[in-house]
């Protein structure tokens, strides 16, 4: 079964600010759209207005923070419920599953999100000399997590939002305020975490370029033996860090990109079933619908018209 944890955090003066900042760019851009992409590429908001479903995606290194409403994630075998003042956090491509389970017209789901890069995470590190304490790097963590934010981190993401009303600063001032996002999340409590598997620390230089690996060849079969020759580890030693970062083995990430991509795919119109599961790397399309209904609960034509009823898109 898996494990359940509910994060809480009380709301605070910094947190509504940031929502009714977020929500009037909404009613600026006069949008029904979920996500909104700003003037600043890497910085998007997203709204919900109704409860969804669980739904299974890949994660891109980001760190998303909760401003309104309530969110469930699986990540691995963990269950875990959070709110506003908390935010969910990536430092490689990992596949997890997700459902808004508070939202209204009225009182929608809100979140700011911002997309990260593991050279600016390194340049900002060595500049400014920041060392690991020996006690955090002990243990090995996921490549993704929920963790609260504190008051410092919530005026940055606040000051951030607002700095895009001043066309003229935001060039300067947007960079400025990311790298002390950066250095706040580097610092924080699970900071250990996410300089270890950003920075591919604690030999997982091997593990991320197997993950950039299978991302490119996804629909190529898969020998372990042979993937971990390409990246220099033994395939005991790949096996047991790569689980360790994404909590599943190479096998199951790549069947779990297959199948996103399938997804999208198939979202997207114009393709049979038996071609896009033969584009994905898939030769038997039976093998195709099982592993796609256990993922995602539903046969493929059945699932995407699920999703366009959702109006979703991927």
């Amino acid at each position: 079964m898996p494990e359940r944890e509910n994060i809480m955090r009380p709301e605070g003066r910094i947190l509504a600010e940031l929502c009714k900042s977020v929500a009037r760019h909404y009613q600026c851009a006069e949008t029904s759209e979920m996500e909104l992409q700003t003037a600043v590429p890497w910085l998007r908001f997203i709204r919900v207005s109704e409860p969804t479903l669980f739904n299974r995606g890949m994660l891109e290194p980001s760190m998303c923070m909760l401003l309104q409403g309530r969110k469930k994630m699986l990540i691995g075998d963990n269950v875990t419920e959070y709110g506003p003042g908390n935010y969910s956090m990536a430092a490689v491509d990992m596949p997890v599953s997700g459902q808004v389970t508070q939202a209204t017209v009225s009182e929608p789901y809100y979140g700011v999100r911002i997309d990260l890069n593991s050279r600016e995470i390194a340049d900002l590190i060595v500049s400014l000399q920041i060392t690991l304490p020996e006690k955090q790097g002990e243990s090995v963590n996921p490549g993704a997590w929920i963790s609260s934010a504190d008051e410092a981190l919530q005026d940055a993401f606040l000051r951030l939002v607002k700095v895009l009303d001043t066309p003229d600063d935001l060039p300067v001032m947007s960079k400025l305020i990311k790298q002390e996002i950066l250095y706040r999340l580097v610092t924080s409590p699970s900071g250990a975490t996410f300089w270890k598997q950003t920075l591919s620390w604690n030999q997982g230089k091997g593990v991320g370029e197997a993950l950039a690996w299978i991302k490119r060849h996804f629909a190529e079969p898969l020998k372990i033996d042979e993937l971990a020759k390409r990246v220099g580890m033994s395939t005991s030693s790949l096996h047991h860090r790569f689980k360790a970062l994404t909590v599943m083995s190479p096998l199951q990430y790549q069947k779990q990109i297959r199948l996103l991509e399938a997804r999208r795919l198939l979202l997207s119109g114009g393709q049979d079933v038996a071609n896009v599961a033969w584009q994905v790397g898939y030769e038997s399309p039976s093998q195709f619908n099982r592993e796609y209904r256990r993922s995602f609960g539903a046969a493929p034509l059945q699932d995407v018209e699920t999703l366009r009823q959702m109006g979703v898109t991927l």
